[in-house]
């Protein structure tokens, strides 16, 4: 039914906007309508919240309070503080089941313990695995659980680790995503990486337990994937340098496709937010075309009144389609 309370909302905000009805008089619908949330949604909301954050702040502590220690604490201790908390998570999970969100929270758990317990083995035992090694293994590991967690954070978490992986096999890591896409190989390699996994969130749907009707997952991919295709086309636009041979400039192509696609697909999905990302991204790359553009020819100053005017037209004329576009929307419904 949350297809139906989209439609019911999207009408009432539409009938408000006409004056048709009065703001509290559309207020009171939507609450009506179970729109709105009310108080139990609301501590739903805030638990899960709470339980999410508690795990990754519970996570780090751990982390943390075994590194702090590594030179008192024997190794025989580290260890075995790790794999106890390892595997009561795990049973905690097991016991409870993934269908509840106690069993998903315990399962994340165990997943980022499982990530620490690789990287002390590797510090202890210096094995001389390469860092994309550490988070290649911990995603491995941990997809079978993921895979039964059906929550959106496990995925999002195996989305990250993939990502870290493919930024230091490149060996362009850097916590700042746009820092690490710096040209050359990175930006085929996270593209396609994070293409993959906006296709596979989208298959997934709502069968999600966590984060389903809010899109979560797909909204993350797709944040990725139109990050690295701006990344990849300011950059190639502006810089000379990074301009590459045929295999550079048709994996470009592909992402200015993509960003097109995105105009269309999330159209489709009736996906505003996302639609108005696409946009953000197109002016952005439309913004860099034209500056290049205006640098070849030195007008000095009058550049970036030329820059700054079109900026200006390009975010109302996107506000103006996004809006219609909504009030389309609202009428179809």
């Amino acid at each position: 039914m949350s297809g139906g309370r989209a439609a019911v909302h999207r009408q009432l905000i539409e009938l408000a906007r006409r004056k048709a009805l009065s703001a509290g008089a559309a207020e009171e619908g939507l609450r009506l309508a179970a729109v709105l949330p009310d108080g139990p949604a609301w501590r739903r909301f805030l638990e899960r919240v709470c339980a999410y954050g508690g795990t990754l702040a519970c996570a780090a502590g751990i982390i943390f309070l075994v590194a702090f220690n590594w030179q008192e604490w024997p190794p025989i201790a580290k260890f075995a503080l790790l794999q106890a908390l390892l595997a009561a998570s795990a049973a905690v999970a097991w016991r409870l089941g993934t269908a509840r969100p106690a069993g998903r929270v315990a399962l994340l758990f165990a997943m980022i313990l499982c990530g620490a317990l690789l990287a002390y083995l590797g510090q202890h035992y210096q094995t001389g695995a390469d860092s994309y090694q550490l988070f290649l293994a911990w995603g491995l590991l941990i997809l079978p659980w993921v895979a039964v967690s059906r929550s959106a954070a496990a995925w999002a978490l195996l989305l990250v680790l993939a990502n870290l992986a493919a930024q230091l096999y490149v060996g362009r890591f850097s916590p700042i995503l746009l820092a690490a896409l710096d040209g050359g190989w990175p930006h085929p390699w996270l593209f396609w990486l994070d293409l993959a996994a906006a296709a596979a969130a989208e298959a997934l749907g709502g069968r999600l337990a966590d984060g389903g009707r809010m899109r979560f997952l797909p909204r993350l991919a797709g944040v990725l994937v139109l990050a690295i295709v701006v990344s990849a086309l300011v950059g190639a636009i502006l810089d000379d340098a990074r301009a590459g041979g045929f295999l550079a400039w048709a994996n470009r192509a592909v992402m200015a496709l993509a960003l097109a696609g995105g105009f269309l697909f999330y159209q489709w999905r009736r996906d505003l937010p996302m639609l108005t990302l696409c946009c953000l991204a197109a002016i952005a790359v439309a913004t860099a075309g034209l500056a290049r553009l205006l640098a070849q020819g030195d007008p000095g100053e009058l550049a970036l009144l030329v820059v700054g005017g079109f900026l200006i037209a390009a975010s109302a004329g996107a506000a103006v389609w996004l809006r219609r576009l909504q009030a389309r929307w609202a009428e179809e419904a």
